[in-house]
């Protein structure tokens, strides 16, 4: 039944392409905004980029957003999947085409940038709870591997920009407030005089969560500065800071468990008080200028600093604290030989160092204490860029050489890598309103000094048996674009090595774990399609993937041709947007979620789901009111799995049938 009707969703998408053709080529002369993008390093239009990627603008329909998750932005994305929105202490967790899905918290296999300024840390790990989310503008996905463009963990790419286009000076404030006693509450302030403009936004956040054990408390504070020396001399400065005193983990619980109390936290996680403490503070400085006509130089400086406390739910280590400093520079210099044909030089430097202590939890309070340790991570990376356009399209060639040293304060702990990493696509232009493109690349993923700390022998030092992962990707894809139209298809294959997957033990349960499997393959196809004519928005997005694993013996089990666990078959999301004139919009969105497995033996699967949110909005001039639905149809889903769960502990309940309202006041 469900292939049927992803069959009838496909047949409408290419009945509606052929007929939207006829009808489009009449507008031929209208003129199309070009949206040019900065996600492959050389600003290209998004038309012709040879690699598959989606671009979101949030100017028009941000409002109605709830603005709690970052999932709230990314799901008309096809191939990405979001889990954990409900557990602020483990954070958003991402996977594109499978890389990422290892997570045990945060992000990892997948590269992010915030304004220009890399988010994820040199070792690879990327946490989302310092995004302003209220100001956020557009982002961009490049869905594949990326690591000629940034080196490690770039399984895909995540750019996000916050508010920076505005006219007038402005002071926005914002009210929220819903189920499970949640609160949100922001102002922001665009200012704006002769060559200097500046956004400042600061952010409130709280809730007691759906389950026992999860509620949380969060602000956000961020501002960013541009200031033009020249037409062709800028500079911008960013400063966030996130300050979280608490966020409460209520853990995984068996099937068993669900479907005594959705809501019910594990005892254990009760027991041993787990939740986090979180200082993050982050400023980064950026300067542009144009030297000439053929001639460009853009440089950045960052540093950030994170303070964080854990407590887990087991004795022996299971209260952790961790203070961590890493900052980075990089430049690059474009050249531009001819009117055809572009090149562009990067150097890029990335130093970490994470001072990790364990002690025994004694009931949410550090007793003995059982690891104290330096670890270190340092990159120094060159790259070069090329591109050149032909008669029937454009050429892209890219090569990274990376350099990391990584250990701890132990010399024999001391690790060094050399990685070089190539890309090359081509986009054929000559087809009217449609272009084809075809592509290669590459991507290493070193594990993250957290994975390698988790030694499973107990004491010190890292993991000696894990080593970093491989992957080679190829793409074909088509785009097809017009005034009311932006279609997009993509197939892809990927072979990887030395795929990282977590794992527990009896003895630290709810404790990841991280082993090496040997190589899997991934395959599949997505397809997107936007439609915008008048007061209507329309978006549909599906993926299908075929992840499996080629050699992977564990134990004594071959689990060959098993599929990657934590990552669905299908994925489908469609959106409806409609903004009357007198004011009033609303939106319907809904997704389905296909099978997956928990375990990577594929012994548990996971069933599939189907979700709808609706939300309206209300304007009169500066004043407006907001409201949504979540969960509209009350459906029983998880909201994150968590991979090879000791004791089929997997399942993290997600919130039934949910709202919000809100306010929200321009002066």
């Amino acid at each position: 039944m469900k292939n049927k009707y992803f069959k009838t969703i496909l047949a409408v998408i290419t009945l509606y392409t052929s007929t939207a053709q006829v009808r489009d080529s009449l507008q031929q002369k209208i003129a199309l905004k070009e949206i040019t993008l900065d996600a492959i390093r050389i600003k290209t239009p998004k038309r012709i980029i040879p690699f598959a990627l989606t671009h979101q603008t949030f100017q028009s329909n941000q409002l109605g957003l709830p603005q709690n998750s970052l999932q709230d932005y990314l799901t008309s994305i096809p191939g990405l999947y979001a889990q954990n929105t409900q557990n602020f202490a483990q954070d958003l967790r991402l996977s594109i085409r499978g890389f990422g899905a290892r997570s045990g918290f945060g992000i990892r296999g997948i590269q992010l940038i915030v304004d220009g300024i890399p988010e994820t840390t040199p070792d690879g790990q990327g946490q989302l709870d310092n995004l302003p989310l209220g100001i956020i503008e557009s982002l961009t996905v490049l869905r594949g591997p990326a690591s000629s463009f940034y080196g490690n963990a770039s399984g895909g790419v995540i750019q996000i920009n916050t508010l920076e286009d505005f006219i007038d000076n402005f002071v926005r404030l914002r009210a929220q407030g819903g189920s499970f006693s949640s609160k949100n509450l922001s102002a922001t302030i665009g200012f704006k005089k002769n060559e200097t403009k500046a956004v400042i936004f600061q952010n409130l956040t709280q809730s007691d969560g759906y389950r026992n054990h999860s509620r949380y408390k969060q602000q956000v504070f961020n501002a960013r500065i541009w200031h033009d020396i020249s037409p062709n001399n800028q500079i911008r400065w960013q400063f966030n800071y996130t300050h979280s005193p608490y966020a409460y983990d209520a853990g995984g619980i068996n099937i068993e468990s669900v479907q005594e109390n959705r809501k019910h936290a594990r005892p254990q996680n009760e027991s041993y008080n787990t939740y986090e403490t979180i200082d993050h503070l982050k400023t980064g400085l950026q300067w542009e200028k144009q030297i000439s006509d053929k001639l460009s130089l853009d440089t950045y400086a960052f540093y950030a600093q994170r303070d964080f406390v854990g407590r887990l739910p087991f004795g022996f280590g299971g209260y952790v604290e961790l203070k961590r400093n890493y900052y980075g520079l990089g430049s690059a210099l474009e050249f531009k030989p001819k009117n055809n044909h572009r090149m562009q030089f990067r150097f890029s430097l990335a130093d970490q160092k994470d001072h990790r202590k364990r002690f025994r939890n004694e009931g949410g309070s550090p007793g003995d204490n059982t690891l104290d340790q330096e670890e270190l991570f340092f990159n120094t990376a060159f790259s070069f860029l090329d591109e050149l356009k032909l008669d029937s399209g454009i050429l892209r060639l890219g090569l990274r050489y990376d350099n990391q040293r990584l250990g701890t304060q132990q010399e024999s702990d001391k690790v060094y890598l050399n990685t070089l990493n190539p890309s090359l696509g081509f986009t054929y232009t000559e087809l009217g309103s449609h272009v084809m493109f075809i592509s290669y690349s590459t991507s290493f993923e070193t594990p993250t000094l957290n994975e390698l700390s988790a030694n499973p022998s107990g004491g010190p030092g890292f993991n000696p048996d894990l080593d970093p992962s491989k992957a080679h990707n190829f793409e074909l894809g088509w785009r097809f674009t017009s005034p009311e139209n932006k279609l997009e298809a993509t197939l892809y294959t990927i072979k990887t090595q030395n795929e990282i997957l977590p794992y527990e033990l009896e003895n630290f349960p709810d404790r990841d774990f991280y082993r090496n499997i040997g190589k899997t393959t991934r395959m599949g196809i997505e397809l997107f399609w936007e439609h915008q004519k008048g007061p209507w928005e329309w978006t549909l997005s599906y993926n299908y993937a075929s992840l499996k694993f080629d050699n992977y013996i564990l134990g004594d089990n071959d689990l060959s041709g098993k599929n990657l666990p934590g990552v669905p078959q299908q994925q489908f999301s469609g959106s409806i947007q409609y903004n009357f004139l007198n004011g009033w919009g609303s939106a319907l969105q809904s997704q389905y979620i296909g099978e997956l497995y928990a375990d990577d033996a594929n012994l548990t699967q996971v069933t599939d789901y189907f979700l709808a949110n609706i939300r309206v909005w209300k304007s009169f001039n500066q004043l407006s009111f907001f409201g949504g639905i979540n969960n509209l149809l009350d459906r029983a889903y998880f909201d994150n799995i968590r991979i090879n769960g000791f004791g089929r502990r997997y399942y993290e309940p997600a919130p039934m049938r949910n709202f919000y309202l809100g306010v929200n006041i321009i002066f």
